[in-house]
């Protein structure tokens, strides 16, 4: 299964878990994700997107796609083309770099900031 696949079935997952108020599962599940693109596109319009770009290190194409979970609707009017977008894997923050400032975002459920 491709990595584009199996992070799309584990945001669904995920999206559908968001009602049950499981707030660990979910930080849990983003822990695993991991992303470095510099973004080529803007992201499509309503809650569910993909970024598309190229990752900075090894030049390959490479896309990320989100249910509105993590990234949420806040993030997509900070993100523009041109800027890195980067989530470690083990971390629970999103670093959005713009060409003369860094954004950090932790991850946030029902009000409590998850480390």
């Amino acid at each position: 299964m491709s990595t584009f696949l199996l992070n799309t079935l584990i945001l669904l997952i995920t999206l559908l878990c968001v009602s049950c108020g499981d707030c660990e599962f979910l930080a849990n599940q983003y822990r695993k994700d991991q992303f470095n693109i510099l973004l080529q596109y803007e992201p499509a319009e309503g809650r569910a997107y993909a970024l598309k770009g190229i990752n900075p290190i090894t030049k390959d194409k490479v896309q990320y796609s989100d249910q509105g979970g993590f990234l949420g609707l806040p993030f997509k009017v900070l993100i523009s083309i041109g800027d890195t977008l980067v989530k470690k894997q083990g971390e629970l923050k999103i670093y959005i770099h713009k060409k003369d400032t860094i954004l950090i975002f932790p991850f946030k459920c029902e009000g409590k900031i998850y480390e």
